[in-house]
């Protein structure tokens, strides 16, 4: 029983696949809509992470109260607030920390690519990498569009794979099933 329950469906992780595959789509064609939404969401994290904190300082015992734990929560809350009203500020944050980052991560890789250079003679494929990696950075922090497009097909290219990997394990799934029931049937 338990294992009719656990093999069956397998057009369900299809169906997923298939959505996650659709939705990588929107993804690509809206670049803004989509880091406009991640701006909103992590907004809507920092406000409820500093109105808990806000709450759970009522609910402790007066001894265990720290002003610090308070002005934290408020610092939260009035940030949190500031990134969902001052949208364009918060979307401009994500492309300068995601700049800042990837141009970190790409003079890393030139780096270590220029320093594996006598010892592997494929060093400069990874520095090129590194390279574009380095501009890709740059461009986010100095253009917002870049930077959205670029953040944009990271979290599509993200979406694309999981469902592609979702369609290849529904239909593992459907061979195993079907393996197990020729199995059964023959015992």
């Amino acid at each position: 029983m338990a294992q009719s329950f656990l093999f069956r469906n397998w057009w369900v992780l299809l169906l997923q696949g298939i959505l996650l595959i659709g939705l990588s789509v929107v993804i690509f064609k809206n670049p803004n809509a989509v880091l406009a939404a991640v701006a909103l969401w992590l907004g809507a994290i920092v406000l409820v992470t500093g109105l808990v904190g806000f709450i759970s300082w009522f609910s402790m015992a007066n001894e265990e109260r720290s002003i610090s734990i308070m002005l934290g929560s408020c610092a939260m809350i009035i940030i949190g607030l500031l990134m969902i009203t001052k949208m364009l500020i918060t979307i401009k944050a994500i492309t300068v920390l995601f700049g800042l980052l990837t141009a970190i991560v790409g003079w890393m890789v030139i780096s270590g690519s220029w320093n594996a250079r006598k010892q592997w003679s494929l060093w400069w494929v990874v520095a090129l990498l590194g390279v574009f990696t380095l501009i890709t950075g740059i461009k986010s922090i100095m253009d917002v569009y870049t930077g959205s497009e670029s953040i944009s097909n990271l979290i599509g290219f993200a979406v694309l794979l999981s469902g592609i990997g979702l369609i290849f394990f529904a239909f593992l799934k459907r061979i195993l099933v079907n393996k197990i029931k020729d199995r059964i049937q023959k015992d």
